[in-house]
């Protein structure tokens, strides 16, 4: 570092300035951020969750408080009120904090509070990126995806890379965020954000339109039931470029959809069993996430019982994954038939049989039919929601 120009302090021209604070914009500032805000909140009696380090709990005498930290931007919910309060009050006096009052919007997601009921939706969000991109088309779809359309790499004149890249990414936010239905379609479609054509924009155009016509959908938590489950299912050689597969899996909580992932899989598969044996421990491991972060939660009994993974048709998929050993012919899958057989052994996790059209990870290996969708959607919790004016 040297002393900025037209600031040299004569006789003192090795020295530089101190940083007393931090800054935005400096590599250490948001360490420097998140250390202090640790050091204040712990020592007023919080616990850090260790899964998940930007989520603290205190309880006390069944009384219990959590803030949710994003950046700069928190969430503060508890058991009880005046608990609550007295959180804000001390973060008032160790930070210039803005207090928001009920929480309304959040990250660009709207709270609906219903009868019983919680609501996630992003719909102002979802029309902001159509107004954004100039979608006044009335064709709407009933699905984000056409199964007849068969894309690949293109091979011609490419379209407007930064324009393809911006929908990709403001489409992707709400499907990682409200929007399950779509995430097959996003992570398919973004594989060609490289070079994309004509045809690649022609169907994330369909994307949209299908967003549109579905824009007052979001994700409708009742509270019951209060136990964790999963869903996780494979769809084998689902790009005929590379041979590659697809994986995909859900997580429920409370009557709606919590986590949720569609990935195309790294390595290639020589069978459905294959496939769908990898898609179990990508499954599994944010299954083992999710069991630790709530564990560390003191609403929830620390003696969890085990998680149940709804799995594929294939009996002999979940055969192999109950059986201690494995054969030659699926040694380059060893690694992950040890760790599901780990998983299962310490009582983590159980392996359940479920018919296709009963599972709800397959609209993230697939395009589906309208009324397939439709029953997976409602199945995940996402449905209307009406919102109050």
């Amino acid at each position: 570092m040297n002393q900025p120009e037209g600031f040299v302090v004569k006789g003192q021209e090795n020295k530089v300035c101190k940083l007393i604070r931090s800054l935005y914009g400096l590599k250490q500032a948001p360490k420097q951020w998140h250390q202090k805000f640790d050091n204040i909140v712990l020592a007023n009696g919080f616990k850090i969750n260790q899964s998940d380090k930007c989520v603290y709990s205190k309880f006390d005498n069944g009384k219990g408080v959590i803030i949710c930290l994003y950046v700069d931007d928190m969430l503060i919910f508890g058991t009880d009120l005046d608990e609550v309060n007295k959180t804000k009050t001390f973060l008032s006096k160790s930070f210039s904090m803005k207090d928001l009052g009920q929480a309304d919007v959040i990250l660009g997601i709207r709270i609906v509070r219903g009868n019983g009921t919680v609501s996630l939706t992003q719909s102002h969000y979802i029309k902001k990126v159509v107004k954004k991109f100039n979608e006044s088309v009335s064709t709407h779809f009933a699905t984000p995806m056409d199964p007849s359309i068969k894309l690949v790499r293109s091979s011609g004149t490419p379209i407007s890379q930064l324009e393809y890249a911006s929908l990709v990414g403001s489409l992707m936010y709400a499907m990682t965020s409200t929007r399950p239905d779509i995430a097959f379609a996003i992570g398919r479609l973004s594989q060609f954000t490289s070079n994309p054509s004509k045809e690649h924009w022609q169907a994330l155009k369909i994307v949209l339109r299908y967003l549109k016509k579905t824009i007052d959908y979001g994700l409708t938590y009742t509270g019951e039931p209060s136990i964790l489950e999963g869903f996780t299912d494979a769809s084998w050689i689902s790009n005929k470029e590379d041979f590659s597969s697809t994986s995909g899996w859900v997580f429920l909580l409370g009557g709606g959809a919590i986590s949720w992932a569609s990935k195309k899989q790294t390595c290639i598969t020589d069978s459905t069993m294959a496939s769908e044996f990898i898609a179990l421990a990508s499954c599994c491991q944010e299954a083992e996430w999710l069991r630790n972060v709530l564990s560390e939660v003191d609403l929830w009994v620390k003696l969890m019982s085990p998680l149940a993974i709804h799995y594929c048709d294939s009996a002999s998929s979940i055969a192999k994954a109950y059986r201690e050993v494995y054969n030659g012919k699926s040694r380059h899958i060893g690694v992950r038939h040890s760790y599901v057989r780990e998983m299962i052994k310490d009582g983590n996790v159980t392996i359940d049989f479920v018919r296709s059209n009963l599972n709800l990870a397959d609209t993230f290996t697939k395009p589906l039919p309208r009324d397939s969708l439709n029953k997976m959607n409602k199945g995940m919790g996402l449905k209307p929601i009406v919102q109050n004016q």
